[in-house]
C-alpha cells in the first residue's frame, strides 16, 4: 500500500471506519514522514498526524511508538501525553515543559518563542488561531520577570477571558481592570482595552506590554477603534520598548519596526488542530431553504456548535426560528429541555423580561452571543457553552475575534460582517474557532457560501508608517517622531491658538474638525445655547438633548455606529430615564407600553424583542464607553467657549462618571469589570461603605453570607467565582 499525495492520505483517513492494520499504519507513517522532510509540506504532515491522533484507538498497538516518534518530529509535544512514552521520549518531553506553568508542555514553535521572550527581545507573532499564542501571555505573567505589565485586548469579551485565566496570579500581581483602580507598590497587571489605556492616568513605570489581535491597529480594517488603539500604543511605547504583539494571518509589518524596537517578527502556519470544511449548499438558494438546511444540520450535530451570523439581530432571529423548529417536532421534545441554565433564566426573568427570546432558548440548550448583551451575560454564554450547558451558540464577530471556546463545529451561515462582505481574513478567523487543542483534534466547518479569495494582510500600523494616520493620532505624537508629510498635514492645526490646541489634544481621539465646528456653532449663537449647555450635575432633558445633538452632528463620523439609537432625542430620553430608574427592566416595561411603540409595532412579541434588543444595545454601546467620552469632550468644549464669553461654564463630568459607573459608587462599580451583574451590586450598596477599598470589599464579601444580601443564585455564583 502506497500513498502519492497529501490528498490521498487525507481521503483514506477520512473514510477509515475500522481498525488501522500494521501495514496500513506503516504506509500512512511513511507518507507523513516524506511530507515532514519538505519545509513546504510539513504543515500537511502535521495535519495528517493530528488526524491519526483522532483515530488513536483504531491504530494497531504495535505501531504506537512509531507514531510517537512522528508526533515529536512534527513538533506536537503537547500531544505526547496521549501516547505510550518510551524512556527517551519521556525525557525529551521534559525539555518542552514550561519552567513556570505547571503541567504545560509547549509545542516546538511555542518553546522557541518562549525562549526568545526570555532574552528580553520584543516579539511580533502572526500565527493561526490554534497555535496557542495566548498561552505565551500567561508564560510572561507567570515568569514574574516584569513588575508592571499592560495587556491590551480589543474586546471586553476577550478581556474577560484573559482576566479569568490570569486570576490565579492575584497573589503575585495586583490585577487592575478598571480605570477606578489604583496600582500598588508591588507588581501590577493592567487588563485594558485601548480606550482605557488612553483614559488611565495612574500608570507606574511600565516594564512590558502586550497587544492582542494587533491587526486592529491597521486603518484598512475599517475599525472605528483603530485610532484609539494606535494612541494607546503610542503611550505605551513612551513607557517601555519591551512588548509582545500577536495576531493571525499577518503577512508583513511596516519596515523598520523590528530594527527600531529590537523586535522579531515571527510568521508561521503551525497549527495544532486539523480542519474539515464542508459545503452545505451548492449555488444560490432562497433564504427559507438555507434556514431549513441549517436547522437540519444542527439537529444532526452532537458536539458544541458555533453558528456565525452577520449581526446581533440576525443571531437572535435565527436562533428563535431554530427553537421553533425544535419545538415543532413531536418526538421526545421534553427530553431536550435543559435545567442547567435555570439560575441564568431566573436572572433574566427578574432583570430583563420573562418573554425575552434568550430565556426560552436557554431551556433548549440554545444561546446567542453578541455585543449588545450585558457584559456578565455575554460571559455566561461562553461559560455555559464551554461547560456543555449550551449546545448551539449563535454568534457574531464578537466571539470570533480571539475568544477561545470548546466548539467542535463552526457553521458559517452568513457571508457578511455587518453590512460588508467578510474577506478571507474574517473567514479564517471564524473557522479558526472550530477544534481545540487537547479537546477536539479535528474541527469541523460547515459553510453556506463560497470561500473568499485567499489573502494575508500586509498590515499597516499608522503610528509607524503615518501614511493613513488620522490627525487625531498625529497630534498625540512627539514632534521628533513625525515624518515630513505628517508635519505638513498638521500645518493647519499648528496655526490654531495655543488654548484651542490644548483643548483638542485633551479631547484625545475626538474629531479635530468636529470640535472646531462645535466651537464655531456655540460662539456664533451663544445666547441661544447658553442655558442648555451650562448645566452641572443632573441635566434636564432639553439640556442633555442640546449637548448630544451637537456631538451627534459634529463629533461622530457618518460611518460610526449609533449603537441602537436612531436619534439624539431618543438617546437623551433613554439616558434620563435610566438615570431615574436605574433598571433596564423598568425602562423596557415603560417603552413596551409607550404610545410610539404600541402604535408602530402592535404585535406584542415582536415589539418586546425589538425593545429589549434596543435597550440592551444602547446600554452596552453608549453607557459603557461612548457616551461618557462624548460628554467629557463636550464639557471641555463648552468650558472653553463660556470662558471666552466671560460666562460661568457647566460641568458634565459628574454625570459622565455616573453613566460610566452605571450609577453605582465608583468603588463598587469596579465589580462590573469582574463579571458581576449590576443587579447584585445594587443589593450590596447598603452593606458596603462608599469609601471602602476594592480589596476591603473583597475581604468583606469572603466573610459575608451572600444569601443574606438578598442575592439570587446566579448573582451568588458570579460572586463566588470572583472570590
Amino acid at each position: 500500500m502506497t500513498f502519492k499525495t497529501y490528498k490521498d492520505v487525507k481521503d483514506y483517513i477520512l473514510n477509515k471506519t475500522d481498525v488501522i492494520s500494521v501495514d496500513e499504519s506503516f504506509a500512512l507513517a511513511k507518507a507523513c514522514s516524506a511530507l515532514l522532510l519538505n519545509i513546504e509540506t510539513e504543515h500537511q504532515a502535521r495535519d495528517l498526524i493530528i488526524r491519526i491522533l483522532d483515530l488513536w484507538k483504531k491504530i494497531d498497538p504495535v505501531t504506537l511508538n512509531m507514531w510517537n516518534d512522528l508526533v515529536e518530529a512534527a513538533g506536537l509535544h503537547p500531544y505526547v501525553e496521549y501516547l505510550r512514552l518510551t524512556g527517551a521520549a519521556s525525557i525529551r518531553k521534559e525539555y518542552f515543559k514550561s519552567n513556570v506553568l505547571k503541567g504545560v508542555c509547549f509545542h516546538e514553535e511555542q518553546l522557541a518563542l518562549a525562549m526568545l521572550l526570555e532574552t528580553n527581545k520584543s516579539l511580533i507573532v502572526s500565527a493561526p488561531t490554534s497555535f496557542g499564542k495566548s498561552l505565551l501571555i500567561e508564560e510572561i505573567v507567570a515568569s514574574k520577570r516584569y513588575k508592571n505589565i499592560v495587556i491590551v485586548q480589543p474586546t471586553l469579551a476577550l478581556l474577560d477571558e484573559t482576566r479569568k485565566k490570569l486570576q490565579k496570579y492575584k497573589n503575585e500581581y495586583n490585577i487592575i481592570v478598571s480605570t477606578n483602580q489604583t496600582p500598588k507598590d508591588g507588581r501590577n497587571l493592567f487588563l485594558f482595552t485601548g480606550e482605557r489605556v488612553v483614559e488611565y492616568v495612574g500608570f507606574p513605570s511600565v516594564d512590558f506590554f502586550i497587544i492582542d489581535e494587533f491587526y486592529k491597529l491597521s486603518m484598512s480594517r475599517d475599525d472605528e477603534r483603530a485610532p484609539t488603539l494606535n494612541h494607546a500604543l503610542c503611550l505605551l511605547l513612551k513607557m517601555t520598548k519591551h512588548f509582545y504583539m500577536l495576531g493571525p494571518l499577518i503577512k508583513s509589518i511596516p519596515r523598520g519596526i523590528t530594527e527600531k524596537y529590537n523586535a522579531t517578527f515571527f510568521h508561521t502556519r503551525f497549527s495544532t488542530v486539523a480542519l474539515d470544511i464542508s459545503d452545505v449548499t451548492k449555488g444560490n438558494i432562497k433564504n427559507e431553504e438555507r434556514e431549513g438546511l441549517l436547522f437540519e444540520l444542527l439537529k444532526s450535530l452532537n458536539e458544541p456548535t458555533l453558528i456565525y451570523c452577520s449581526s446581533p439581530e440576525k443571531s437572535e432571529n435565527i436562533s428563535a426560528k431554530f427553537l421553533d423548529s425544535l419545538k415543532s417536532e413531536n418526538t421526545a421534545n421534553n427530553s431536550i429541555k435543559n435545567t442547567a441554565n435555570e439560575s441564568l433564566i431566573e436572572w433574566i426573568d427578574k432583570n430583563i423580561d420573562s418573554r425575552w427570546r434568550l430565556r426560552n432558548a436557554l431551556m433548549y440548550s440554545i444561546g446567542y452571543h453578541h455585543g449588545a448583551l450585558p457584559r456578565h451575560l455575554a460571559s455566561s454564554m461562553i461559560d455555559s457553552f464551554n461547560k456543555g450547558d449550551i449546545k448551539y451558540l449563535f454568534c457574531t464577530s464578537t466571539i470570533i475575534e480571539g475568544v477561545n471556546t470548546s466548539a467542535k463545529n463552526v457553521v458559517l451561515f452568513d457571508r457578511k460582517k455587518g453590512p460588508k462582505p467578510i474577506d478571507y481574513f474574517d473567514f479564517k478567523n471564524i473557522i479558526g474557532r472550530s477544534g481545540r487543542m487537547n479537546k477536539h483534534f479535528i474541527g469541523r466547518v460547515f459553510k453556506f457560501h463560497k470561500e473568499p479569495d485567499q489573502l494575508e494582510l500586509d498590515i499597516d500600523i499608522p503610528l509607524f508608517t503615518q501614511e493613513d494616520a488620522p490627525l487625531e493620532l498625529l497630534i498625540q505624537m512627539e514632534k521628533g517622531e513625525l515624518s515630513d508629510s505628517s508635519i505638513n498635514k498638521l500645518k493647519e492645526f499648528e496655526n490654531l491658538d495655543s488654548d484651542i490646541k490644548q483643548l483638542i489634544i485633551r479631547n484625545s481621539g475626538i474629531s479635530i474638525n468636529g470640535q472646531l465646528e462645535v466651537i464655531k456653532v456655540l460662539e456664533n449663537d451663544f445666547d441661544r445655547y447658553y442655558s442648555n449647555i451650562s448645566w452641572t450635575g443632573y441635566p434636564k432633558y432639553e439640556q442633555l438633548l442640546t449637548v448630544l445633538d451637537l456631538g451627534w452632528k459634529y463629533l461622530m463620523k457618518k460611518s460610526e455606529s449609533r449603537g441602537g439609537a436612531f436619534t439624539p432625542n431618543q438617546l437623551a430620553f433613554i439616558t434620563i430615564e435610566y438615570g431615574l430608574e436605574r433598571s433596564l427592566r423598568k425602562i423596557i416595561q415603560k417603552e413596551f407600553k409607550s404610545e410610539y411603540w404600541v402604535k408602530n409595532v402592535p404585535f406584542e412579541d415582536i415589539r418586546l424583542q425589538k425593545i429589549v434588543h434596543m435597550i440592551l444595545q444602547i446600554s452596552r454601546h453608549w453607557f459603557d464607553y461612548k457616551l461618557p467620552k462624548l460628554l467629557s469632550a463636550l464639557s471641555n468644549i463648552q468650558t472653553f467657549v463660556c470662558a471666552k464669553k466671560m460666562k460661568k461654564p457647566g460641568d458634565y463630568y459628574f454625570f459622565s462618571a455616573l453613566i460610566e459607573n452605571n450609577f453605582l459608587p465608583p468603588n463598587l462599580s469596579i465589580l462590573l469589570d469582574y463579571d458581576i451583574p449590576a443587579s447584585a451590586i445594587v443589593k450590596m450598596q447598603a452593606v458596603f461603605n462608599k469609601n471602602m477599598s476594592f480589596e476591603g470589599i473583597l475581604e468583606k464579601l469572603k466573610k459575608t453570607n451572600l444569601e443574606d444580601l438578598g442575592l439570587i443564585p446566579y448573582e451568588i455564583e458570579k460572586l463566588k467565582a470572583l472570590l
